[in-house]
Formats: structure tokens, sequence, C-alpha cells
């Protein structure tokens, strides 16, 4: 009886575990209290495991194989001096920035996950109004409180970026910042401020046909960014002069 209860609880540990690992996160419903690491434990554990292969191991299909999944890397963020770089004293980076790499934090804020390496077509990890990111980035305090995370995608049309504008104007309220950039516009929500912006250009496609010959073109795609900060982060970062993601909000009309 006993091993049985083992077996039911080992399954039930790796059934969550897989649901983790698989879980695309719902923006439009997403607060404060996500647990951010434990959403990324997995996901750092694994491309930890795939760098530390020794590609010499390995044949190509298995190199191939290994490369397709997402890639996410873990940093401590810290409170430096700026030393006249931005207009406060102080700035929240990460600790592996190469502009404070040699510097030690006044204080540490918390952690960051990003996402460093995906499959544009492949992978999802986030979702808003059925448009779904292929990459995601995060921060948390040292409490485990999510403060404030970045989704980006590449859309071959402007249909993406409707469909996020239309679900944020409609249940935020624009704000009026410091930016010039016609493309960018700048939110605030019940539980979050949200910074949304687009770069449309021209990207090379490359593609070959059955007899393996390579054709060339370019399309026209939209380069789309959508950040969300919980609103006592931008609080906490203006009351106490810290120059950090988000900034722009510190100006925003009351």
């Amino acid at each position: 009886m006993k091993n049985k209860i083992y077996l039911i609880f080992a399954l039930f540990l790796l059934t969550s575990c897989h649901s983790q690992d698989n879980k695309i996160v719902d923006l439009a419903k997403i607060s404060n209290d996500f647990d951010v690491s434990e959403f990324y434990l997995n996901r750092i554990k694994k491309t930890n495991e795939i760098i530390s292969k020794d590609p010499k191991t390995m044949d190509k299909k298995e190199a191939l194989h290994l490369l397709n999944d997402a890639f996410f890397v873990k940093d401590t963020l810290g409170y430096y001096k700026t030393d006249g770089r931005f207009p406060t004293d102080l700035s929240l980076e990460p600790t592996n920035d190469w502009m404070v790499r040699n510097k030690k934090p006044t204080e540490i804020f918390g952690y960051g996950y990003k996402t460093v390496a995906y499959d544009p077509e492949k992978d999802k990890i986030a979702i808003l109004n059925t448009v779904a990111f292929p990459k995601m980035d995060m921060v948390e305090d040292r409490k485990g409180n999510l403060v404030y995370l970045e989704v980006g995608k590449t859309s071959k049309s402007n249909t993406d970026f409707n469909k996020i504008k239309d679900y944020i104007s409609k249940n935020c309220k624009e704000l009026a910042v410091d930016d010039n950039d016609p493309n960018a516009s700048y939110w605030e929500g019940e539980d979050f401020y949200y910074y949304l912006v687009k770069d449309d250009h021209k990207e090379e496609e490359i593609s070959f046909d059955s007899q393996g010959n390579k054709t060339s073109g370019s399309v026209e795609v939209t380069e789309i960014k959508l950040s969300m900060f919980e609103k006592s982060y931008i609080k906490k970062m203006e009351e106490l002069g810290i120059y950090s993601a988000g900034y722009r909000f510190w100006k925003k009309s009351l």
C-alpha cells in the first residue's frame, strides 16, 4: 500500500513539473504573486544540462535536436552607483552587465530570467488576446514577487500588434510620457503599467526549392515588444530615485 502511495506521489510530481515546463502564461490573468522562480526552474536546469554536454560525444542528429530547445539564463540584479551615466545616483542592473561587472552593488534587488535562444515559429511561452509570444523575460524581487516582464515576437503582418493594442486600449488608460517615439505607447491598468512598441522593417527571407537551390528575398515584418511593470515597483523606483526599466513612467500624467 505504501509503495502505491509513493508511486502516485511521484507521478504527481512528474506531472506537475511537466505541466510547468509546457505552461503558457496568460498575460491577461497574471498577477504579482506569479511564481517566477518555479516557472523558470526546470527551463534553466535543462539549459544548463545542454550546455554542459561535450559536443564531441554527440552525433550531428543529437546535437541538432538539442539546439531546437529554447535556452534560459538567470542573473542577480542589484543597485549600482551610476557615476554620472544616468540622471540618478543609482541604477538597477544585472550583475553580469559589462558596465557593472567589476563593481559591487549597494544592495541586491532580486533576480532576472531571460530567454536567450528560441524558435520564433515553434516556441510559445506567453499569450495575450490570442497572440502567442516565443520569448519572455521576467524579474522578481528578493521576496519572490513578480515586478516586471517583457515579451516579444516578430510578425509578418500588423494583425498581432493590433490585437495586443486593442486589448490594452480596452482595459487600460493611455498615459502621456516624455517619449517622442510614434510607435510606442504607455498605459495604466489595474495592477500593471504597460509599454507597447513596434518596429516595422524588412528582413531577408531564405528558402530552398526541392532541388536544394537557395532563393532569397525580403519580407515586411513587425517587431513587437510588450513590457508590463507592477505598479508598486514603479512607485518604489521613483521614491528611491533608481534608474531602471520603466523609468519613463515616472513622468506619467496624473
